[in-house]
């Protein structure tokens, strides 16, 4: 299965050093997880949700890598919307090393899949990315809307 991520061009698509700095949804502080989705436009949107227009650097790439390892499948049963119970399930996951990937709903649309890679697993130092592409958003995605929701 392929992943994709969004990340900025002086990073490596394998640096999950923020992680390690910030909590994500997924994770603690300190916890290192790397977030990938199943889809570009998914990587898009998930990075869209947490940035103003004026926010989002120009220098975005993405990068792919084939995960030839399946998944643990998505068995997540609490509040999508609970950022401790979240967090709890990708510590509890990514301290056990049990699998090297997973499958976490996104919160944005819970129908689709992000993929959690663990750094801590063993086979994680084996994931080839491919080179970095550059990623331009569409303007269209960065203006205010006028609609209420």
């Amino acid at each position: 299965m392929w992943v994709f991520r969004l990340h900025r061009r002086r990073r490596p698509a394998a640096d999950f050093t923020g992680s390690l700095r910030f909590a994500g949804r997924w994770n603690r502080a300190g916890t290192p997880v790397l977030y990938a989705s199943t889809a570009l436009s998914l990587a898009c949107l998930e990075l869209l949700v947490h940035l103003a227009p004026d926010e989002i650097p120009a220098d975005y790439v993405y990068t792919g890598a084939e995960i030839y390892a399946s998944p643990e499948g998505p068995d997540f049963r609490g509040n999508l919307k609970s950022e401790d119970a979240t967090r709890r399930y990708g510590h509890s996951w990514a301290t056990s090393q049990r699998t090297l990937a997973i499958y976490v709903p996104s919160v944005i649309i819970p129908s689709e899949f992000n993929v959690l890679l663990n750094p801590l697993h063993p086979g994680f130092g084996s994931i080839i990315w491919n080179s970095s592409e550059p990623f331009e958003f569409d303007q269209r995605l960065l203006r205010r809307s006028s609609a209420a929701l």
